[in-house]
């Protein structure tokens, strides 16, 4: 068993803490499901990962797509550690 054994049985939220290094509120994140005001990763039929802000209905900033979940992850979490690092250098 090796330390990666548990990725999937993690919520999304640790799983950025611990591979982006992104401490983000659970209300940020949504898995599987669509979300209002939340970035959402969401599986679809062809087995890839869409990750998305979803507001007022719709999805407004498209971050990608990702073959794997732990993929979906990193893309999302280096967005919100961009987002923080420019938040902390106007602060």
């Amino acid at each position: 068993m090796t330390p990666n054994d548990d990725v999937f049985s993690q919520n999304p939220i640790s799983q950025l803490s611990r591979f982006s290094h992104v401490d983000s509120p659970a209300a940020l994140v949504s898995e599987g499901a669509l979300r209002e005001q939340s970035w959402c990763l969401i599986e679809v039929e062809d087995g890839w990962w869409d990750v998305f802000y979803y507001e007022r209905g719709a999805r407004t900033t498209k971050l990608g797509r990702a073959k794997t979940r732990l993929a979906a992850l990193r893309l999302l979490g280096g967005r919100l550690l961009y987002t923080d690092i420019l938040n902390r250098a106007t602060g």
